[in-house]
């Protein structure tokens, strides 16, 4: 079968590998569509994974299945990550942290014609027959969303929020943030692409203040253009990190704002449920968030477009 393998310095090929074989207690999926993560896109991140196959945004059809909750023809969302459920990190809701999720994964990846999923990702896999799956495989980012939304306590009626970035993430938070949120970037493109679907989104030079502003580069200068945004009393949730190399500087005036900074980092269970919810009530579509839809060979070249900023997103949909 065909994978979509990085094979390091931001490169990716497409390769042949042996199909997996249907795991004990486990799944063998046929995929359908699996999306290109933006993270997939940092090589100081990815190097240190070589060789690796690409993909964990990803649903398909069940074509091999060992468990009666996932019968052969069903649609499943398998999250690449699954916790135990059982110990002090899981039943706080920090399942992200669990030593089951830190190492569990597809095998070989979302980004090949077929993938096993073991028994221990099926606490995380969701059966998703009513959803098209090109939506379904946005669960998973989508549920990154979820967290993040989730950890800053925003409440729409009363507050307002800003986010800065109108990359894919940004574009689901706002998606995800309803009406009460703007969002903003120096790419007027990328401005233009939000406006086009329905986002309340501008420039960074008509900016508002707001209660909780969400940021989604990883940049020393995203996070001043939040500092500066944020109301006293409010939150900046920093929704990806900077690169190793570098450290935060933090301004000694948020400490006398009360300024609130957190973290979110990927997702667990409770918040794949709600995005997988928030997909069916129409909050999302494929089409608002991904630019290419491809097929594997083209992926090699839509991966460098991505990574360069010319497009916003590729998707792979397999026949």
């Amino acid at each position: 079968m065909k994978v979509a393998r990085y094979v390091g310095n931001g490169a990716i090929e497409i390769a042949d590998e042996p199909t997996p074989e249907c795991p004990e207690g486990g799944l063998l999926v046929r995929t359908e569509a699996s999306g290109l993560c933006s993270g997939e896109l940092m090589s100081w991140y990815m190097d240190k994974k070589i060789p690796h196959i690409l993909g964990h945004e990803v649903a398909g059809i069940v074509e091999a299945s060992q468990d009666p909750r996932f019968p052969v023809g069903s649609r499943v969302f398998p999250h690449h990550h699954a916790p135990c459920l059982r110990c002090e990190f899981c039943l706080s809701g920090n399942h992200v942290h669990c030593d089951q999720w830190k190492r569990t994964k597809l095998s070989p990846g979302g980004m090949a014609e077929r993938f096993a999923v073991s028994p221990l990702n099926l606490s995380d896999t969701l059966v998703v027959d009513d959803l098209r799956p090109v939506d379904a495989a946005l669960i998973e980012p989508l549920a990154c969303v979820m967290k993040s939304i989730r950890l800053s306590r925003f409440v729409e009626d009363g507050n307002s929020a800003a986010v800065i970035g109108l990359g894919v993430m940004g574009l689901m938070h706002l998606l995800a943030l309803g009406t009460k949120a703007t969002g903003y970037d120096v790419n007027t493109s990328r401005v233009e692409w939000a406006v086009g679907n329905g986002i309340n989104a501008r420039g960074v030079d008509r900016a508002d203040l707001a209660d909780t502003v969400f940021v989604c580069p990883g940049t020393q200068g995203a996070f001043d253009f939040a500092a500066r945004l944020v109301k006293p009393g409010g939150s900046i949730v920093m929704f990806a990190p900077l690169m190793p190399s570098q450290v935060l500087q933090v301004p000694q005036d948020l400490y006398f704002r009360d300024i609130k900074i957190m973290q979110s980092y990927s997702c667990g269970p409770t918040d794949t449920i709600a995005a997988a919810d928030a997909i069916r009530s129409g909050r999302l579509r494929a089409e608002q968030v991904v630019s290419d839809f491809i097929g594997i060979d083209d992926l090699p070249t839509a991966y460098q477009q991505m990574k360069n900023g010319l497009i916003l997103k590729p998707m792979v949909v397999f026949a």
